[in-house]
């Protein structure tokens, strides 16, 4: 009886080595603008049947891998043919890095061959991608094809999250080999490490340390989403009754409507009086005021790395280790050594949820002060939308103005349900991370809401969202403005070639957006009546959900407005120059002038 043969191996370009490793990964989606330097990585990827995302631009395909990556809990991945597809793609990973996203780009690229020689599209995306990214590097090399995605993926994927760029040159991607030859690699090797649980000894003493306090506190962050603590943090907080914020991407781990949750400005008055907060899995970056709320209280720091550890911030205790693993550990000690339960500090709650209705209160009256307004006061479209959303739903953050008010309004009821620009603070992000988020959580409410200079930026790929059949709603805070009320101050000093008015330096023409998007397929109404703001977004979803392609609802809004100026009224110039600290006498009008005086 002849001796069964092992089936021979069969040479393929490296595009397959790619396509195979992602599968492995278990990747459906990626992101792209086609080009002929990715040809063969994309047939590679697509015979695996990984489905392309067609992006209108390469900077709309890095915010859909950032926001389906932001909503799943996956990496995801984006690409990029050589040169300009390349260039175009850094502000969505810069976006990614910044926020922490596990996002992997793959570039193509000429020729190693061609280096130097005036190559179509030349460029080294290695060269340029070092400061936004975990890493990057150029693969020059055909028998590591599959090691260096395999990397890619993992490390992105490895707490701090964060992008990583892998280039391949068109002659290095022809280039068969087995996978046998692939060196580094093995299929299905890997397994994930066991979680990183913290010293028992810093355990038990920072929980000792929350629950001696009279007015404790606890701040999640983005980690509590990507190491999936949402139900220990939300069992910890009710096992030992002590108010939580949740921020970031790890808004809403503890629903934001839970009676311990506290949101939007209440954060403020609430941490600054406790007198011992617990942040876990939370970096103290600028838009946490850099642990400023901190300084008279004492703070006890929970990360993975000691990379996240704000020093400006004065620390009592520092505890090392993953999120959920140290929050498992906290429990098990409450449990055991609090028989007959945490005493509530009941005077501290009382004062928490009077902060909490107090705010809440002043959101409902701003709101309500402004109902009949037209143009829509943006306070009281982001009140009426907020009404529509279910308890699953995501918001997406594209605006100046817009943005404000949404986010303080918005209860969030799961982590990973609220994606903004983070520090980065970057607009036009919002059309394509719709198109993630509602890729990652398919039938689920997807809003974005964007500005009209943020949809000036991203907006053409609303089409992409209506070729791939995407419900996701877009409601356009549309002022024709760019950071609306703001520039006025600046007529003196930066003269403008064309339209102006008298409250907006920076004008944009009035434009029918329902009109430039119904052109491109997507059902759109034109809003205008501030009476007919829910109806109007409830027929959004339905007929997004109905008919499988996005809706654009075109909300007229004031552009006088200012974010800092709240609901009320809006500032006068005189107030507004005040809030201008780098402008000089001569810079500004001479009626308004009268204004340094005073703020000397």
């Amino acid at each position: 009886m002849a001796a069964t043969q092992a089936p021979v191996e069969r040479a393929v370009q490296g595009g397959k080595h790619i396509g195979a490793v992602l599968k492995e990964e278990g990747v459906q989606y990626y992101f792209c603008v086609t080009g002929g330097h990715i040809f063969p990585i994309q047939v590679g990827i697509g015979m695996q049947g990984i489905l392309m995302i067609h992006c209108r631009h390469e900077q709309a395909a890095g915010y859909c891998a950032d926001g389906y990556a932001r909503s799943s809990g996956k990496v995801g991945i984006a690409m990029g043919t050589a040169g300009p597809g390349a260039t175009n793609m850094f502000s969505a990973v810069a976006q990614a890095f910044f926020a922490k996203v596990p996002l992997v780009a793959i570039m193509g690229e000429h020729g190693t061959n061609e280096d130097g020689r005036g190559a179509l599209q030349e460029l080294r995306p290695d060269q340029i991608y070092n400061a936004v990214t975990k890493w990057t590097r150029r693969i020059v090399d055909p028998t590591v094809m599959a090691l260096w995605v395999k990397k890619a993926v993992r490390d992105a994927m490895t707490y701090p999250q964060g992008p990583v760029v892998l280039s391949y040159p068109r002659n290095v991607q022809a280039v068969r080999t087995t996978m046998s030859q692939q060196a580094g690699y093995i299929p299905n090797a890997y397994k994930e490490p066991p979680l990183a649980y913290g010293d028992p000894a810093a355990v038990e003493q920072a929980v000792k340390t929350l629950l001696g306090a009279a007015r404790p506190a606890i701040a999640g962050g983005e980690d509590i989403f990507w190491s999936h603590a949402e139900n220990e943090l939300k069992e910890f907080v009710e096992l030992t009754s002590v108010p939580v914020i949740t921020r970031r991407n790890g808004r809403g781990a503890v629903p934001e409507n839970h009676p311990l949750a506290f949101s939007g400005r209440a954060r403020g008055a609430i941490l600054r009086g406790a007198d011992v907060a617990m942040t876990i899995g939370l970096q103290l970056g600028f838009l946490e005021g850099y642990g400023a709320w901190a300084a008279k209280l004492k703070l006890i720091q929970v990360t993975q790395t000691r990379s996240d550890l704000e020093t400006t911030a004065p620390t009592a205790q520092i505890v090392i280790g993953n999120p959920k693993a140290i929050l498992k550990q906290m429990i098990d000690y409450v449990k055991a050594n609090y028989k007959n339960g945490v005493p509530k500090k009941t005077e501290w709650l009382a004062q928490v949820s009077d902060i909490k209705a107090k705010d809440k209160q002043r959101m409902v009256e701003d709101a309500a002060a402004n109902k009949n307004n037209k143009p829509i006061h943006p306070s009281w479209l982001a009140a009426e939308a907020c009404e529509v959303l279910d308890k699953d739903a995501t918001i997406i953050l594209d605006g100046f103005t817009s943005s404000h008010f949404f986010t303080e309004k918005f209860e969030s009821k799961h982590s990973g349900g609220v994606l903004d620009a983070g520090t980065y603070a970057g607009v036009g992000h919002g059309v394509g991370m719709g198109i993630g988020a509602q890729l990652a959580r398919p039938g689920k409410q997807t809003l974005a809401i964007m500005g009209d200079g943020g949809m000036g930026l991203g907006g053409f790929d609303v089409e992409t969202a209506v070729r791939s059949k995407l419900p996701v709603v877009y409601l356009l805070s549309n002022n024709s403005a760019w950071m609306a009320g703001s520039g006025i101050v600046y007529q003196h000093a930066m003269p403008v070639l064309g339209e102006q008015d008298e409250w907006t330096h920076w004008f944009m023409h009035p434009t029918r957006y329902d009109q430039v998007f119904a052109a491109m397929g997507a059902y759109t109404e034109r809003l205008e009546d501030p009476t007919k703001i829910k109806e109007t977004i409830n027929r959004a979803f339905e007929h997004a959900n109905k008919e499988g392609r996005p809706a654009v609802v075109d909300a007229v809004v004031d552009r006088v407005t200012l974010p800092t100026a709240g609901a009320g009224r809006p500032p006068s110039i005189e107030e507004r120059l005040k809030m201008t600290p780098f402008l000089d006498p001569e810079d500004v009008p001479p009626q308004y002038r009268h204004v340094f005086d005073v703020k000397k």
